[in-house]
C-alpha cells in the first residue's frame, strides 16, 4: 500500500490479495469505523474479485434483495390467483426432466 492511498480518503482503494492479507486488520477497521470500501484484486490485470465493506452496507443490500424477492413473490402469487399463470406439481417437473426415477419418485 502506498502513502497516496492512505492520504486521500475519497480515492477508491484497490489492493492485491497479498496486500489485503498483509493489511487485513487495518482495512477491516477502516470499513467498520470509517465506512471505507476496499476492493481486493487478483491476477495480472488486477481484476476486482472481492471487497472489504462495512457490515451495515451488506445488511442494507440484503434488505433490498429481500424486499425485491417479496415483491416478485407477491406478483407471481397474484398471477396464479387471477388465473394468468398456473402451477405445475413438482413430481411432474421431475418426470418431464427425466429425474423422477433417479430421485426415487
Amino acid at each position: 500500500m502506498n502513502a497516496e492511498q492512505i492520504e486521500h480518503p475519497d480515492q477508491e482503494r484497490e489492493l492485491s490479495v497479498t496486500q489485503a492479507r498483509d493489511h487485513f486488520s487495518e482495512r477491516v477497521n477502516r470499513a467498520h469505523y470509517g465506512g471505507e470500501v476496499t476492493y481486493v484484486t487478483r491476477g495480472r490485470r488486477h481484476q476486482r474479485a472481492a471487497a472489504i465493506v462495512p457490515a451495515d452496507l451488506v445488511d442494507h443490500y440484503e434488505e433490498l434483495l429481500d424486499e425485491r424477492d417479496a415483491r416478485v413473490a407477491a406478483e407471481r402469487l397474484a398471477d396464479i390467483e387471477s388465473g394468468r399463470s398456473e402451477t405445475v406439481p413438482f413430481d411432474k417437473v421431475l418426470e418431464e426432466a427425466g429425474l423422477s426415477e433417479e430421485l426415487g419418485r
